[in-house]
């Protein structure tokens, strides 16, 4: 989902790869049990595409355990980015952070 605007966020993950993108999907989860409508999560990646190291593992193996069934790296990303865009969750792609400020500002 494209980002509206740069103003603050529930939470924001510093990388799109597997990891970040669990914990997004969790994260609004979570947020959601506790009565939170609409939380506003931001995934920030420097690549160009999101999922990380399972756009190169082209072997079979993953989503046993959570999609029941054998996918290779890269479909396993992508059950997980049509995930977040279910939720509507903000991500920004070619972003490099440089920082994290005292006062959580992430520049």
């Amino acid at each position: 989902m494209a980002v509206n605007n740069y103003s603050e966020r529930d939470l924001i993950i510093i990388g799109g790869g597997p990891a970040g993108l669990a914990a997004a999907i969790s994260a609004y989860d979570t947020f959601k049990e506790a009565g939170i409508e609409n939380p506003s999560i931001l995934v920030l990646e420097r690549d160009k595409v999101l999922g990380g190291i399972l756009n190169q593992c082209i072997h079979n193996g993953f989503g046993l355990h959570t999609f029941k069934e054998e996918l290779t790296g890269p479909e396993y990303a992508g059950r997980f980015i049509d995930r977040l865009k279910e939720r509507n969750i903000e991500y920004l792609l070619e972003t490099m952070v440089m920082d994290i400020t005292k006062d959580r500002e992430v520049t």
